[in-house]
């Protein structure tokens, strides 16, 4: 096993603490770092963009940026956990609450409750995509603090997002939505030895305190604040998120940012691809593995598989370095160039690409 890069957090943890917190994620290898429901994305050609969506023009752009300029890396990162244990696809309705297993592992998540509308579960992209900015500003920062600034437009923006478009699919109205949803709910995450009675778990709110100016009668966030917004990590969930996450390259992220599926994908592939070239050896997960992991919400298999086949060649596009192959034992990770590589890897990268 890979030895852990553990970020210095703003608090003293007890070592007999720390040790017994840490082997509740010991099955995974630390990362030594050097629409919300499905959207279609398709292969398209430059020279058709004047008659793009804005799905396929982001998507695109995202590519042509990473082919021109292919060490101009964004760099960004993802929890580790979670691309272990994936948010909810879609809306998992009014249940108290959803779990996804993966092996050993498992993610519940408890939803916040609004007396108005019921249970309320964070899913499809837009917690995907606010997490990725949360855990890159939690390790940048190495504070439990994140702000957000004085302006829900120019968060927006921030995160790739348009804040001009109107009405109730908005980006503006889909993200306070979700990012209520994600904030206050709690995850949790329990790990069994096999052979053992051994049970570990971590019970986490993400955010047990916020305080939020943006004006709710401003329906596109244009207007700022006197007040800084800003949200206070639970030092649990800010301990998970920070230790040794998984880079990743935003410009990707932005490209693949309407599908939850090809995000979830991307990101383990990520994971993966360093797993691969840090053993020299192609590692495969069994189709009904990788459903478990990223994809319990497709009832068929034979559905999961072709989701899963359609979405590779997007996430080729955007990751360059990438080596992978399906078969009927399932998905094949090769080593490869990592999505934010060494400098090593970068001139590996360069001489691929002439």
């Amino acid at each position: 096993m890979a030895k852990k890069a553990t970020l210095k957090t703003p608090r003293s943890t007890p070592a007999a603490e720390r040790e017994e917190e840490d082997r509740l994620f010991e099955s995974l290898p630390a990362y030594e770092d050097a629409g919300p429901e499905e959207s279609h994305i398709p292969l398209v050609d430059r020279s058709q963009s004047k008659d793009l969506s804005p799905v396929e023009r982001r998507w695109l752009d995202s590519i042509v940026e990473i082919r021109e300029k292919p060490t101009d890396f964004s760099r960004s990162y993802f929890a580790r956990q979670l691309v272990q244990c994936t948010l909810p696809h879609s809306n998992p309705g009014q249940i108290p609450i959803w779990e996804r297993v993966n092996g050993d592992l498992k993610l519940s998540i408890r939803p916040y409750f609004a007396t108005d509308r019921g249970f309320l579960y964070p899913y499809g992209t837009l917690p995907r995509v606010f997490l990725s900015w949360l855990v890159t500003e939690a390790v940048r920062t190495r504070s439990r603090r994140i702000h957000l600034g004085q302006s829900f437009s120019d968060f927006l923006r921030l995160l790739g997002l348009n804040p001009s478009n109107g009405g109730k699919r908005s980006d503006t109205v889909r993200l306070r939505d979700q990012l209520e949803r994600l904030l206050r709910a709690t995850i949790s995450f329990e790990q069994t030895t096999p052979g053992s009675k051994r049970k570990s778990w971590i019970d986490m709110q993400i955010a047990p305190k916020a305080v939020v100016w943006w004006d709710s009668s401003d329906p596109k966030g244009t207007q700022g604040s006197l007040f800084e917004s800003y949200i206070m990590l639970s030092e649990d969930f800010y301990d998970a998120i920070t230790a040794a996450p998984v880079p990743v390259d935003l410009r990707a992220l932005r490209g693949l940012r309407s599908s939850s599926l090809a995000l979830d994908l991307y990101t383990l592939l990520a994971y993966e691809t360093w797993r691969a070239s840090e053993s020299g050896v192609a590692r495969t997960i069994p189709w009904k593995g990788l459903q478990e992991q990223i994809g319990s919400e497709y009832k068929s298999m034979k559905r999961f598989k072709e989701k899963v086949r359609e979405a590779i060649p997007k996430i080729e596009k955007v990751f360059p370095g990438l080596k992978v192959s399906t078969s009927e034992a399932g998905l094949s990770v090769k080593p490869g160039v990592p999505a934010i590589p060494s400098k090593a890897a970068v001139s590996k990268l360069l001489s691929s690409a002439s």
